[in-house]
């Protein structure tokens, strides 16, 4: 019985997790602080300048 549970149990893993296994061979997509140095400076200089902008507008 217990034999029959596990491979019930690993054929739902395998259709619901089938990409966890993957191999990206880098950075996963959705780990921003793994990006460029440029972008990272890029998006840096765009929260300054929002910054900049938000504090110049006053009360």
């Amino acid at each position: 019985m217990l034999k029959f549970f596990n491979r019930i149990n690993n054929f739902i893993r395998n259709l619901l997790l089938d990409d966890v296994d993957k191999d990206f061979g880098g950075p996963l997509p959705y780990h921003r602080k793994f990006g460029s140095v440029e972008r990272q400076k890029k998006d840096l200089k765009q929260k300054r300048a929002k910054e900049r902008k938000e504090q110049s507008r006053g009360f």
